[in-house]
């Protein structure tokens, strides 16, 4: 199994604060949101997917939205060793 169909825990960041509702039909997302003392709010979205076309139908979805997206990360689990496989 290639890396793009494993499941995976991601961290998006946002520009400003999201509401919950608008990201609830996805599936159980923990959202923080952290004020900024120079700019709009950034908030972080941390989830579990089952694979990348899961990750991509996230990204689109908030795009969508009109939301900001500023960065995505892929947690690497503590049992990887995070090489390529």
């Amino acid at each position: 199994m290639s890396q793009l169909d494993e499941r995976a825990t991601y961290t998006i960041r946002v520009q400003g604060c999201v509401e919950q509702a608008l990201i609830d039909w996805f599936g159980p997302v923990s959202m923080t949101t952290a004020p900024a003392t120079d700019g709009p709010a950034v908030t972080t979205l941390a989830t579990t997917l089952a694979d990348q076309t899961a990750l991509v139908g996230l990204v689109r979805h908030l795009h969508a939205l009109g939301i900001v997206i500023l960065a995505v990360e892929r947690t690497v689990d503590s049992g990887s060793s995070g090489a390529p496989q």
